[in-house]
């Protein structure tokens, strides 16, 4: 599934993809950087006061 999502942001001349996790899911996050992808920015939920989720982005060209 993934190898398709990068394939079609070539397609469509996209540099990369970006994904996001919640902080808890830390096995998630492990997976997603085994396939290329960087952590680029934490951010909270809305009402939330703390980083509630990942935002991770693969280059694919």
């Amino acid at each position: 599934l993934m190898q398709a999502v990068e394939n079609l942001a070539r397609h469509h001349g996209k540099p990369a993809i970006e994904l996001q996790t919640r902080i808890e899911l830390t096995g998630n996050h492990a997976a997603f950087a085994r396939l290329g992808f960087r952590e680029t920015e934490r951010t909270a939920h809305k009402g939330y006061d703390r980083p509630t989720s990942i935002t991770m982005r693969k280059m694919v060209w």
